[in-house]
């Protein structure tokens, strides 16, 4: 309805259907579902679908709630039986992963296996993810920081700049991730400063952190602003104080300097963002890494 907005507008039902974990539909969906700022999806997830059995079990989840429908089954048996069920209710169907198989065996030579789940195996790289997600768990916040030399990129930064879950989601690429609190006054770790890998400092708007900070002390100890369990009186107050704050990144930003770490402000990124610009600097010369305008 022309007019229309996202407020007074109907959810449009839509269903997921997947062979594996879902993980390729919702980061589609995700992608192109930010494109339709006025329009609200209302998503249906349907994962490890791989039996006859298992599609009728969609198809009449379909008719109970018709809506379009995103597939990744690569099967063609359920792919075929999927599309005459959803025909018959009048819906339509598109499976994200048939235009990149076709052009692939168009440019290989090779037929497709389609095997359902393919992606997910316990290869070396599923290890290696294992692997970078036990190190990240054992040098996280600053944990033996004595033991950095395994490590593919090392991130510092000021508390509360997004240190740990960039590292988990570097982790679940396969990156050995460490991450070092950076407090004023106080020594780095033995082996920082001269670690030959990649070292990426994390930044982040002033206002922005002292908003985070806040916030956190006030969930530590609710009703009290100036106080937090295992942090005295005098360790708080220069953690939530403006001009210790301003201070702190600063003195951060020029320790980075100094070694030529490059820096990324984490201000307007997501985890996601901050990840993939590490991985790009870890395929690149992270010291020549140039970041974009509104990062420096």
């Amino acid at each position: 309805m022309s007019g229309s907005t996202m407020s007074d507008a109907e959810p449009i039902i839509l269903h997921l259907v997947s062979e594996a974990t879902g993980q390729a539909l919702e980061a589609v969906m995700r992608a192109c579902g930010a494109q339709f700022q006025e329009t609200e999806f209302s998503p249906r997830n349907w994962n490890l679908v791989r039996t006859r059995m298992q599609v009728g079990r969609v198809l009449a989840g379909i008719r109970a709630e018709p809506g379009p429908v995103l597939s990744s089954l690569t099967s063609p048996d359920l792919q075929a039986m999927l599309r005459e069920g959803c025909a018959r209710v009048g819906v339509q169907v598109k499976n994200i992963l048939d235009g990149t198989i076709h052009f692939l065996e168009q440019q290989t030579g090779i037929v497709a296996e389609r095997h359902p789940g393919g992606q997910y195996v316990m290869d070396n790289t599923y290890r290696r993810r294992i692997d970078a997600m036990q190190y990240v768990i054992a040098h996280d916040d600053g944990q033996k920081a004595t033991d950095l030399a395994k490590a593919d990129v090392i991130l510092v930064g000021v508390s509360r700049t997004s240190k740990t879950p960039t590292c988990f989601y570097l982790a679940n690429r396969g990156i050995r991730a460490a991450n070092i609190p950076l407090v004023p006054h106080a020594p780095l770790p033995v082996g920082l400063e001269d670690f030959p890998g990649l070292v990426v400092g994390l930044t982040i708007d002033p206002h922005t952190l002292l908003e985070i900070r806040r916030s956190r002390v006030g969930m530590m100890l609710p009703g009290r602003s100036v106080s937090a369990p295992g942090m005295s009186e005098n360790l708080v107050k220069p953690y939530i104080d403006p001009e210790s704050v301003h201070e702190e990144l600063h003195w951060a930003r020029r320790l980075c300097a100094r070694h030529k770490w490059p820096v990324i402000n984490v201000t307007h990124r997501s985890v996601e963002e901050t990840a993939a610009a590490i991985i790009d600097m870890l395929e690149h010369d992270g010291r020549d890494y140039k970041l974009p305008d509104h990062d420096m």
